[in-house]
C-alpha cells in the first residue's frame, strides 16, 4: 500500500498592520494601507518572523484586503510597487505567495475573498494543496482571526491589547483568537511551541 502523501501546511499572514505599518490619512483622519512605495515601513521582527516560519517547514502566504482598488484610491501599479518595496525591506526573508482581495461591498462586489470571509485562504489551499487544519492565520485584526477560523486554521492576533480589552470593544463572534501576541517575534514563538512541524 502506498504511503499517504503529507500535505504542506501554511502560515497565512495579513499585510497591513502586521508586516508593514499603517499610514495616517490626514484627509479622512484615519489609519490606512500604504498607497505608494515611499510610505512603506516594515514592522519590527518581520524578517525574523518570516524566516522562522519557513524554518519550521511552513509555506508563507500573505493575504490582504485591498479595497482601495474598488474605491479608485489605489491602482494595480501602486499596489505592485508597495508589495515590491515591502519585499525588499524584508529580505532575505520572503513569502511563497501573496493574494489580495480588490473588492468592497459598497463599491459593487460582495465577494467570497474579502476577509473576514475565508475565500483567499481556501483558494490558496486548493492551489498549493495546503492542509488548512494544520495551518495558521496571523493578523492584527479580528477579520483576520475570523477568516482563519472559518478556514479551519489556528489563529494569532497580533496586538498590544489584552483579551479583556479586546472583548470590550469588539464582537468576537467566530473571532476569538487561539493566541494573542504583542508582536511578530512573540507570534513566531507561539507557533513554534504550539505546532511547529
Amino acid at each position: 500500500m502506498a504511503a499517504e502523501t503529507v500535505r504542506p501546511k501554511a502560515v497565512f499572514v495579513d499585510r497591513d498592520g502586521t508586516l508593514n505599518e499603517m499610514v495616517f490619512d490626514p484627509v479622512h483622519g484615519t489609519l490606512d494601507s500604504p498607497r505608494r512605495p515611499v510610505q512603506v515601513k516594515a514592522m519590527p521582527h518581520g524578517v525574523e518572523f518570516l524566516s522562522g516560519i519557513r524554518a519550521l517547514g511552513y509555506k508563507v502566504v500573505v493575504v490582504t484586503n485591498q479595497p482601495g482598488i474598488a474605491k479608485g484610491t489605489l491602482n494595480i501599479a501602486d499596489l505592485d510597487g508597495v508589495n515590491d518595496t515591502l519585499t525588499a525591506l524584508l529580505k532575505p526573508a520572503f513569502w511563497d505567495l501573496l493574494k489580495y482581495c480588490p473588492h468592497h461591498p459598497e463599491f459593487g462586489t460582495d465577494c467570497d475573498c474579502r476577509k473576514p470571509k475565508p475565500g483567499m485562504l481556501v483558494e490558496v489551499a486548493k492551489e498549493l494543496n495546503i492542509d488548512l487544519s494544520g495551518s495558521w492565520m496571523v493578523g492584527d485584526g479580528l477579520v483576520d482571526v475570523q477568516a482563519g477560523k472559518l478556514a479551519g486554521c489556528r489563529t494569532v492576533l497580533v496586538t498590544k491589547l489584552q483579551m479583556n480589552t479586546v472583548e470590550r470593544f469588539f464582537d468576537l463572534s467566530c473571532g476569538e483568537p487561539d493566541f494573542i501576541a504583542s508582536n511578530l517575534r512573540e507570534a513566531l514563538k507561539l507557533i513554534t511551541f504550539n505546532g511547529g512541524t
